[in-house]
C-alpha cells in the first residue's frame, strides 16, 4: 500500500513519496520503553508542529503522518519529564483518535482502525520464508533512498533498491549479513539472521554528500563552493593504467586540456587549464601535492642537463616531475580553474592549480591491505603512410623529368636517366632506383617494436588505533618504449601518518621518496640533428635501401646517404639506436609535516612544513660505431651532467569555523615562506679512441660548467568564507606576494578575488519543485599572478669575455643583459558566470561556466637602441586574453541491478593577442626551420605564419592572369598558386599571413559506466575539433622534390592538365625552388590536427569473496583495458597532438620527427583483504 506523507517543518517541508514500511516483530508498539529513549519537554498552548520539534530536537526521531487527518496548528500542552519517548506520546495524542508506531527511528502516526495498521500487526514472520528479507532503505530523516545497493556480503548476490526505498532480496544458504551502499552515505553491514525484515538506516558520509572539495589552505562543501572547481576522483585516476596521473584525466575534465604531445617513456604532456595566457613566461599551472608546491622550473636553468652539441629546438623532451607520483597513491585531484578559486595561491595561480591529495589510514575497524598490478602490451598506435619502393621509383623519375625538361632546352623524357647520363643529378635517376632488386624495406617496421608496462603496487591504509593510523605503498613499475633501448622505471615508497597526539593536537606526516632511471633514445629530432633522430631517420629513408649488410652488420655505407642522384643524405636509424646511450637517474623525495593545535573551540592554528628534493644524473655517450649521415668516421662525444634541486616551505596558518544559527563562517589568515635552490653542473668530452669506456674519463676533456640558481617567495594569505542558511554564499581572497624573481621596485604583488553564490533552489518560491535538487549560480571575479619566468629576468648579468691588454688575452666580464627594476607579474584578471543544476536528487547534474581572462604586463624583450649595446630588454608590455565556455554533465541513467552512468565534458577557448609593444608591431618567432610562427595583435599566440596555397596553376594562362609571384623564378603548371593578401598584385614577402593555430575551436570527452551484478564496462571517447599542426615534415616527405621517401599522399599529385590528380597536390619538381618553390613556408605544411579517439575501454569482472579463502578476501577483481585504440584524423604524421618544443609559448604544435603515441593492451589485477 503506498501513502502519502509530510515531514514535519524541522527537516523541510519538501514533500515525498514513498512506499510505507512493513512492520517487524521487533517494531516498538505504544507504551514499551526498553528500547526508546528518555526525554524531557515542558511545553504550554503551542501548537503541535511546535510539539513535533521539539521532540525530535530531545530524541532524534522524525515524526511522519498525512497532512490530511492532523491539524498541525491545533494547540496542545506537554510536560514530561525524563519520561521514555512512548510514555510523552501516549500523553500528547488522544487515544481514541490517533496511534503510532516506532519504526527504527522513525514515529508514524495514524488514525486508529487505519488499514496500515491493521494489516501489519496481524503479519507474522511465518509468513515469509527465512532466506528472503524485505526492507527499507531510507536516510537520517527518514527519506526512501532509491538506487542503493543491497548486497549478501561476500557474494555476487544483490538487488538495487526502488523508487521508495523497498527492496526483496533472497540470501543464500548460510550468508546471514547485508551490505548496504548508497552513494553520499557511508556503507553499512546489517546482520538479519533470524530477521526476514528490516528498516535500514544510512548515515551520512560528509565527504561524499557535501562532495568536500580541496580548494587550497584547507577544503570545503562542494555546496559552498563558489568558484570554478574540477574534482576527480580515485576511481578515475586508478581505473585507466597510465605512466603519471595527467595521462589518466585525458578527456575527462572540461577546460582542462591535457596533452600528449609525446609517446617517449617518463615524458611530459602538455596541461592547459583555460587556455595560454603568457608569450614567454610559462603556461604550466602549479601542482601542489598534499600541499607542497611542485615546479617543472621550465623557465630556469634545465636541471636534466641539455645536450650542449643538441640544437636547442630539437632537445628531448623535458622530464615529467609528476611522472615520480604513483596514481595508486592519490585519492582525489582537484583543479581550481578560476581566478577566485586560484587566488589564494596568488603569483602562482595565473595558469590554474592542481590540488593533489594521496591517501590515509582506513575510517573501518579493520585495516585493508592491497595488491594492485598490471601488464600491458604497446605498439605505435598507427604508422605513417609512405611510398613503397615503386611508388618512389615512379614519383623520382617524375620529379627529375620535370625538372630536366624545364632547365635544359629540347630535352626530352625519353633521354636515358642514369647517373651522369643527363649531366646533372638532379635530373637523374639512382643506380638502385633504375635497377630496382626487388627491396621494399618498411623502415616503421624495423625500428619500432612491442613495448610493455608492468606495475605492481602493494599498500596497507591501517585502522584507526590509539587515535593514530597510517597509509603505506610500495610500487615498481618498468616500461618498455616501442624504440628499443628506450626504458622507464619506477620505484616509489609512500608512508603517511596521521595521528591526535592530544584532544587538541593532530600530527599529519608524510614521506615519498621515488626513484626513475630512464633510457632515452634520440627519437623526437629531424635527421639531421646531432645525434640525428630515429623516427625522421627512418621516415626519409628509400625502401629501397637493405637495412643490413649480407653479414648481418647494419648497412652504413650503402644506405640513404650513398644512394646519389638528387638524394639527400641520412644516417640508417638502426645504427642509431645502438650508438647512443642516454641514461637520466632521478631520486625525488617530497616530506612534510604539520602539526594542528585547537586553541578554543572552532579555532585551529597549523604550522606546516614541507620540502622537495629532486636530484638528477645524466650520462650521456654518442659511439664512434654511428657514421653521421655521409661520413665514413664516427664522431665520439660525451657528456655527464648532475643537478641538484632543493625547495622548501613553511606556512604557518589559522583557520576559525564557525556556524552561529543560519549563519556558517570559515576564515583562514596565513604567511608562507618557500626558496628554491638549483644547482647544475656539467662536462663535456670527446675524441674518444673507442668505444671500449665510454665515461667522462675515456675521451679527452674539453669544456665543463656550474651553475647555481635560486628563488624565494614571502607571502600572506586570507581567505574569508560566509554562507546564509545555506543558500547565499561569499568568498573573498587575497595574497600578497614577494618574489626574488623581479626588479626591486616591483618584487610585491597583490591577488584580491572575490565570488558570490545563490543556491535558488532552497528557496520557497521553488521547494515545490520536487524534481529539482540543486540549483546554484556563481559569479566570481579575481586577479592572479605568473611568475614563471627566468631567475634573475630583472638582473643585469655578466658573462666571460676575454680582451687584450697589453699585447695578452685576459680574462674578464662582459654585461649580457640589462637590468631592469621595474619589471614585474604578469597578472592575470578572470571573471567567470558559472551554474550548477541537479535534477531527481541528482542524477542528472550539470556545471556550466563562461569565463573572460585577461593576462596583462606579458613580459618580451623588446627591441632597444643598438648604442644601449643591447638588441632587446625584458619588459612588461602585452595583453592576451582568453574568453570561452564549459559544460560538464553527469547523469545515472539506469540505477539498479543493472546501472549506467554517463558524464560528458565539452569546453571552447578563444585566444587572444589584445596588444604587444608600443606599436603592436608582431613577433616572429623561429621555431625548429625558420620563422614559421607570428604573434601579433588579434589572433591567437604563435600563430603559423606563411604563404597560403590558392589553388594549382593548371596552364600557361592561369600563370599569366595571376599575380605575379615574385618569390617563384620559373612557376609552371603544376606549381602552387599563392594568394595575394595585401592585393597588390604581386606575391611578395608582405602576402604571408597567419595560416593556422595549435589552439582548438572546442574539446570534448564522454564517458559510459555499465555494471551488472560482478561486471563493469567502461569506455572514454575524445575528441579535439580545429587545432592545427605545422608538419615540418613536410619539407622533406611533401616538398615534391623526391630527395627522400614522401607520404603516400603525393601519389595523387598533379601529373598533368588531363591528370590533375587530387587538385590539391603539386607536381613532382626536383628543382622546385628554381621553379615554382612550393615548398616555401606555406599552408601547405599546416594541417588539420582535429582527432576523434577511442581513448579507452576497461571491461572487469569482480569474483564473489566469499568463494575464497573463507571470505577474507574484501575484493578481488580482475580487468582487461584498451588505451588509445582507434583514432580518426586526417593528420599525416604520428600523432595529431604533437608539438615537439612543448615548453615554447611562441612555437607551439610543431612536428619535426616526435616519438609517436602508443596504443595498448592491459590485464589487471585488483585485490584488496
Amino acid at each position: 500500500m503506498r501513502n502519502h506523507y509530510y515531514r514535519s517543518k524541522f527537516f523541510g517541508k519538501s514533500r515525498f513519496c514513498f512506499y510505507v514500511f512493513f512492520l517487524i516483530v521487533y517494531n516498538v508498539n505504544a507504551g514499551n520503553c526498553q528500547s526508546s529513549p528518555k526525554i524531557s519537554v515542558s511545553l504550554t498552548d503551542v501548537t503541535l508542529e511546535t510539539v513535533f520539534e521539539k521532540i525530535t530536537e530531545a530524541s532524534g526521531y522524525s515524526f511522519f503522518y498525512e497532512t490530511s487527518e492532523i491539524d498541525l496548528k491545533s494547540k496542545v500542552s506537554l510536560h514530561s519529564k525524563n519520561q521514555c519517548i512512548d510514555s510523552t506520546l501516549v500523553s500528547l495524542l488522544n487515544p481514541n483518535q490517533f496511534d503510532y508506531k516506532i519504526i527504527s527511528n522513525q514515529i508514524v502516526i495514524k488514525k486508529i482502525h487505519d488499514s496500515y495498521f491493521d494489516e501489519n500487526i496481524n503479519r507474522s514472520v511465518s509468513e515469509f520464508q527465512q532466506t528472503v528479507i524485505t526492507g527499507t532503505i531510507v536516510d537520517e530523516n527518514g527519506m526512501p533512498l532509491p538506487g542503493a545497493t543491497v548486497q549478501a556480503k561476500n557474494t555476487s548476490t544483490g538487488v538495487v533498491s526502488d523508487f521508495d526505498g523497498n527492496f526483496e532480496i533472497s540470501m543464500p544458504e548460510g550468508v546471514n549479513t547485508l551490505v548496504v551502499t548508497f552513494m553520499g552515505f557511508l556503507a553499512q553491514e546489517v546482520d538479519v539472521t533470524e530477521r526476514t525484515e528490516v528498516t535500514i538506516r544510512l548515515k551520512p558520509d560528509a565527504a561524499a554528500l557535501e562532495e568536500v572539495v580541496v580548494v587550497g589552505y584547507g577544503t570545503l562543501s562542494k555546496r559552498k563552493v563558489t568558484g570554478s572547481v574540477s574534482s576527480i576522483s580515485q576511481e578515475q585516476i586508478a581505473d585507466i593504467p597510465a605512466v603519471s596521473v595527467e595521462n589518466a584525466i585525458v578527456g575527462q575534465v572540461a577546460g582542462v586540456q591535457v596533452q600528449e604531445v609525446s609517446g617517449e617513456p617518463g615524458s611530459s604532456p602538455n596541461i592547459r587549464v583555460r587556455g595560454s595566457g603568457s608569450i614567454s613566461a610559462g603556461n604550466e599551472p602549479l601542482f601542489v601535492v598534499d600541499g607542497v608546491p611542485i615546479s617543472k622550473n621550465l623557465t630556469s636553468v634545465s636541471v636534466q642537463g641539455d645536450l650542449a652539441r643538441r640544437g636547442g629546438a630539437f632537445q628531448a623532451p623535458p622530464v615529467n616531475p609528476l611522472a615520480t607520483i604513483n596514481p595508486n597513491d592519490i585519492i582525489s585531484m582537484d583543479i581550481l580553474k578560476d581566478a577566485s578559486a586560484a587566488a589564494i595561491y596568488g603569483s602562482r595561480g595565473g595558469n590554474g592549480v592542481v590540488l593533489i591529495t594521496t591517501k590515509n589510514g582506513t575510517p573501518s575497524d579493520e585495516g585493508v591491505f592491497s595488491f594492485n598490478t598490471y601488464y600491458s602490451s604497446q605498439k605505435v598506435a598507427n604508422k605513417v603512410d609512405l611510398m613503397n619502393s615503386e611508388e618512389l621509383i615512379d614519383y623520382t623519375r617524375d620529379s627529375r623529368n620535370n625538372a630536366y625538361l624545364q632547365a635544359v632546352p629540347g630535352a626530352s623524357i625519353n633521354d636515358p636517366i642514369g647517373p651522369g647520363e643527363r649531366g646533372n643529378g638532379n635530373y637523374e635517376l639512382p643506380e638502385s632506383f633504375l635497377n630496382w632488386d626487388g627491396t621494399d624495406t618498411d623502415w616503421q617496421d624495423l625500428i619500432f617494436r612491442t613495448g610493455s608496462i608492468q606495475s605492481y603496487n602493494f599498500s596497507y591504509a591501517s585502522p584507526s588505533e590509539n587515535n593514530t593510523n597510517f597509509y603505506a605503498s610500495g610500487e615498481y613499475f618498468t616500461q618498455e618504449g616501442i624504440i628499443p633501448e628506450s626504458n622507464f622505471d619506477r620505484y616509489n615508497l609512500m608512508f603517511n601518518v596521521e595521528s591526535q597526539l592530544t584532544d587538541k593536537l593532530n600530527l599529519d606526516l608524510r614521506l615519498a621518496p621515488t626513484i626513475t632511471e630512464n633510457q632515452r633514445q634520440p627519437a623526437s629530432a629531424p635527421y639531421f640533428a646531432r645525434p640525428p633522430g630515429i623516427v625522421y631517420s627512418a621516415l626519409v629513408h628509400s625502401p629501397t635501401v637493405k637495412p643490413y649488410n649480407e653479414d648481418g652488420t647494419i648497412n652504413q655505407t650503402n644506405n640513404q646517404s650513398h644512394l646519389g642522384a638528387g638524394t639527400t643524405t641520412a644516417s640508417n636509424p638502426l645504427a642509431i639506436i645502438p650508438a647512443v646511450d642516454d641514461r637520466l637517474l632521478q631520486f625525488q623525495t617530497r616530506a612534510s609535516v604539520g602539526l594542528s593545535y585547537e586553541v578554543i573551540p572552532d579555532l585551529t592554528f597549523k604550522t606546516f612544513g614541507g620540502a622537495y628534493v629532486n636530484i638528477f644524473n645524466r650520462d650521456f655517450y654518442r659511439a664512434n660505431s654511428l657514421l653521421f649521415r655521409e661520413a665514413t668516421e664516427g664522431e665520439s662525444y660525451a657528456q655527464a651532467s648532475s643537478s641538484t634541486e632543493i625547495n622548501w616551505l613553511w606556512e604557518n596558518t589559522i583557520n576559525w569555523e564557525k556556524e552561529i544559527d543560519d549563519h556558517y563562517i570559515n576564515a583562514i589568515a596565513g604567511y608562507s615562506i618557500q626558496k628554491d635552490n638549483i644547482d647544475v653542473k656539467q662536462v663535456q668530452a670527446d675524441n674518444f679512441p673507442d668505444d671500449l669506456v665510454t665515461t667522462i674519463s675515456g675521451g679527452q676533456v674539453f669544456a665543463g660548467s656550474s651553475v647555481r640558481e635560486q628563488w624565494s617567495l614571502l607571502s600572506a594569505l586570507f581567505r574569508f568564507n560566509y554562507s546564509f542558511q545555506d543558500k547565499y554564499l561569499f568568498t573573498g581572497t587575497i595574497r600578497s606576494d614577494k618574489s626574488s624573481r623581479f626588479g626591486t621596485n616591483n618584487q610585491t604583488g597583490y591577488f584580491p578575488s572575490f565570488s558570490l553564490g545563490w543556491r535558488v533552489n532552497e528557496e520557497k518560491f521553488l521547494s515545490s519543485i520536487d524534481a529539482l535538487s540543486e540549483l546554484k549560480l556563481r559569479f566570481s571575479w579575481g586577479q592572479t599572478g605568473n611568475f614563471e619566468i627566468p631567475n634573475y629576468g630583472a638582473i643585469g648579468l655578466l658573462q666571460p669575455l676575454n680582451y687584450n691588454f697589453g699585447g695578452n688575452q685576459v680574462n674578464g666580464l662582459i654585461a649580457s643583459t640589462l637590468s631592469n627594476p621595474d619589471l614585474t607579474w604578469e597578472k592575470a584578471t578572470q571573471t567567470n558566470i558559472g551554474v550548477e543544476l541537479g535534477l531527481f536528487n541528482n542524477r542528472i547534474f550539470l556545471l556550466a561556466d563562461y569565463y573572460k581572462t585577461k593576462n596583462t604586463d606579458l613580459l618580451l624583450n623588446v627591441s632597444i637602441p643598438s648604442v644601449s649595446g643591447f638588441e632587446t630588454t625584458l619588459q612588461n608590455i602585452g595583453e592576451v586574453q582568453n574568453e570561452g565556455f564549459e559544460a560538464a554533465l553527469r547523469t545515472r541513467n539506469l540505477v539498479g541491478e543493472f546501472t549506467w552512468d554517463t558524464n560528458i565534458n565539452f569546453s571552447t577557448n578563444k585566444n587572444e593577442v589584445l596588444s604587444l609593444n608600443d606599436n603592436n608591431e608582431p613577433i616572429y618567432s623561429a621555431g625548429s626551420a625558420g620563422i614559421r610562427h607570428v604573434t601579433r595583435v588579434g589572433d591567437p599566440i604563435g600563430s603559423y605564419y606563411g604563404y597560403v596555397v590558392d589553388g594549382i596553376y593548371q596552364t600557361e594562362d592561369d600563370i599569366a592572369n595571376a599575380p605575379t609571384d615574385t618569390q617563384a623564378p620559373d612557376p609552371a603548371p603544376g606549381d602552387f598558386r599563392f594568394k595575394d593578401i595585401n592585393e597588390d598584385g604581386q606575391i611578395t614577402p608582405e602576402d604571408r599571413t597567419v595560416t593556422g593555430s595549435y589552439f582548438p575551436d572546442f574539446t570534448w570527452g564522454i564517458t559510459n559506466s555499465f555494471k551488472y551484478k560482478g561486471i563493469d564496462l567502461s569506455f572514454l571517447v575524445q575528441g579535439v575539433e580545429g587545432n592545427e599542426i605545422l608538419n615540418l615534415t613536410s619539407r622533406h616527405l611533401k616538398n615534391g622534390e623526391a630527395n627522400f621517401n614522401s607520404y603516400a599522399i603525393f601519389n595523387e599529385r598533379w601529373r598533368s592538365t588531363s591528370n590533375p590528380g587530387n587538385g590539391e597536390i603539386p607536381r613532382a619538381d626536383r628543382e622546385s625552388g628554381s621553379h615554382g618553390n612550393n615548398n616555401r613556408p606555406s599552408s601547405f605544411q599546416v594541417e588539420d590536427g582535429s582527432f576523434l579517439r577511442l581513448r579507452n575501454v576497461t571491461l572487469g569482472y569482480t569474483l564473489p569473496t566469499s568463494d575464497f579463502l573463507g571470505g577474507s578476501i574484501n575484493r578481488l577483481r580482475f580487468y582487461i583495458t584498451g588505451t588509445n585504440l582507434f583514432t580518426e584524423t586526417d593528420y599525416l604524421g604520428y600523432n595529431p597532438e604533437v608539438s615537439t618544443n612543448s615548453t615554447s609559448s611562441l612555437t607551439p604544435g610543431e612536428d619535426y620527427g616526435a616519438y609517436p603515441l602508443t596504443t595498448s593492451l592491459t590485464i589487471g589485477l585488483n585485490l584488496n583483504f
